[in-house]
């Protein structure tokens, strides 16, 4: 049986058992959220050549050249040495800079990294508030901005929301490493832009449409929101259209959640080339690709992220 080397521990591991499952049943403290690979927050470290390709296949180069590994997508099939993952040394501090609650639901928090960060708008990272207790969300800043924004959506019964509507301004958190596709590529300057979002989807979306213009666009941008019914509105409604009227090629759609079939049967795109982006929950995600393939759109020109199904 493969041995797992945690420190002063050796455990022994089930040939092609699943890594994460086996730190927990030993009682070791390893977070986890999604167990599918996307929230990065089930992290530990092993040696070169102890982690499988699908272990380290979601993570950035760099993080792979370090050792690190996602250990719910590990199967342990050899001996490893396991270090685990502790924010406050692995990953960078932060201040808590700003904080809004926009809704009983809704959170807009700024924090100031105790160093520059190279991030693209659109991607995520994991916010730390204690090595048990991490969840992802999408970068809404831009690099140009002197701090990191996130959009959070709090959750009555999550750990996660309970704990951070606790902070204020001038706090500690940790912030994980930048990842994720979801991001503004300079290829699509003469490409239009389609770019939908559900709820907090809007904050990677609305970074991304603010870059494009930065990067002088030329194509069309268009933005399409969906809220919830209940919510007042677009949370950002006032930021968006003043950017729509700064910006020509730029519009902005903002619509109830409960319109949202009637407004993809009107779905046209402005060209064949569109590129679309999408982003929010997963039922959100796939009840846009038929229309979206039905408009005319191949899968090679539509990026999504469904955001973690897990409460947080």
């Amino acid at each position: 049986m493969p041995e797992l080397r945690v420190g002063p521990l050796t455990l022994e591991a089930r040939s092609g058992a699943n890594l994460l499952d086996t730190l927990l049943a030993a009682g070791l403290p390893v977070a986890w959220s999604c167990r599918a690979g996307q929230c990065q927050t089930c992290l530990v470290q092993a040696r070169p050549g102890q982690a499988s390709p699908a272990s380290t296949a979601p993570l950035t180069a760099h993080q792979q050249q370090a050792g690190w590994l996602l250990s719910c997508q590990c199967q342990v099939i050899q001996d490893m040495d396991i270090h685990l993952h502790d924010p406050a040394s692995d990953g960078m501090g932060a201040q808590l800079v700003y904080k809004e609650n926009i809704s009983p639901t809704l959170l807009i928090i700024r924090v100031k990294p105790d160093r520059p960060l190279r991030y693209l708008p659109g991607q995520h990272m994991v916010l730390w508030l204690h090595a048990q207790l991490g969840r992802p969300y999408s970068i809404a800043s831009l690099p140009t901005d002197p701090y990191l924004e996130f959009h959070l959506r709090l959750h009555s019964e999550g750990a996660f929301s309970a704990e951070i509507v606790k902070l204020v301004v001038g706090d500690r958190l940790a912030l994980g490493a930048p990842g994720g596709h979801l991001s503004y590529d300079m290829e699509w300057q003469d490409r239009p832009l389609l770019l939908l979002a559900g709820g907090t989807g809007l904050a990677p979306l609305q970074a991304i449409a603010r870059e494009a213009l930065r990067q002088g666009h030329d194509a069309p941008i268009d933005l399409w929101h969906w809220h919830s019914d209940a919510d007042d509105g677009c949370y950002m409604q006032a930021r968006l259209l003043q950017l729509a009227d700064e910006h020509a090629s730029f519009s902005a759609h903002l619509h109830k959640r409960s319109t949202l079939e009637s407004d993809l049967r009107q779905l046209r795109l402005a060209s064949r080339s569109t590129m679309a982006l999408v982003c929010g929950q997963p039922g959100f995600i796939e009840q846009l690709r038929k229309p979206l393939f039905m408009a005319g759109l191949p899968a090679r020109q539509v990026l999504d992220e469904a955001f973690i199904s897990r409460k947080a």
